[in-house]
């Protein structure tokens, strides 16, 4: 069983008591600073994604926040506040000094088009790993699950067979011979392209 948190524009997965995130990155420093800056070799972050940190020794204080990716290099990111704001690692700030260990792991989420104020508004309908969201101001769309990180929103294909087939395709008129209600009233047909086949 999964929880969805729908936000502005993004979808983020719980389970087991716990938000899904990505795989470890391994942190080998932080400073103090103003905005403190992380140490991690190759973590693939962009500037936005959101991180949880853990594990760090000596600066405590850090283990367990979310904090939002800035000022990303290959190897190093800022820490904002998730609203965007450095934070100030300094012990000043007070912090204490990095001493060792630590992972971060980016926070899994997918995008949307549906903003807060329509959040609302949302209607769902599940089956097994699928689930229907639909809005009035958007195409029906289908989440599917096919992996624990592995989670796609589509918009749904309705297939045109059946009763779906297009109505009324041709400009086909139809005028009675007479005005007022009656039986027995002919309909003339201005042509009979699309008219049963022909």
């Amino acid at each position: 069983t999964y929880m969805l948190e729908f936000g502005n524009l993004y979808i983020r997965f719980f389970k087991d008591k716990g938000q899904i995130t990505e795989a470890n990155k391994t942190i080998t420093g932080i400073t103090n600073a103003n905005p403190g800056v992380v140490t991690a070799t190759s973590h693939g972050y962009t500037d936005g994604d959101f991180v949880i940190i853990s594990g760090v020794a000596g600066m405590t204080e850090v283990n367990g926040v979310t904090y939002k990716v800035a000022g990303k290099t290959t190897n190093t990111f800022q820490l904002n506040d998730v609203d965007g704001n450095a934070v100030n690692t300094s012990t000043s700030g007070p912090y204490s000094t990095y001493t060792s260990g630590g992972v971060a792991n980016k926070i899994y989420q997918i995008t949307t088009s549906y903003t807060t104020a329509q959040l609302p508004d949302l209607k769902f309908a599940q089956s097994a790993d699928v689930l229907y969201i639909t809005h009035n101001s958007h195409e029906v769309s289908k989440l599917s699950r096919t992996g624990h990180t592995s989670w796609t929103l589509s918009e749904v294909d309705f297939a045109e067979t059946g009763p779906y087939l297009s109505a009324n395709t041709t400009a086909t008129t139809l005028t009675p011979a007479s005005s007022g209600v009656a039986t027995g009233v002919n309909i003339t047909a201005f042509a009979i392209v699309g008219i049963n086949g022909g």
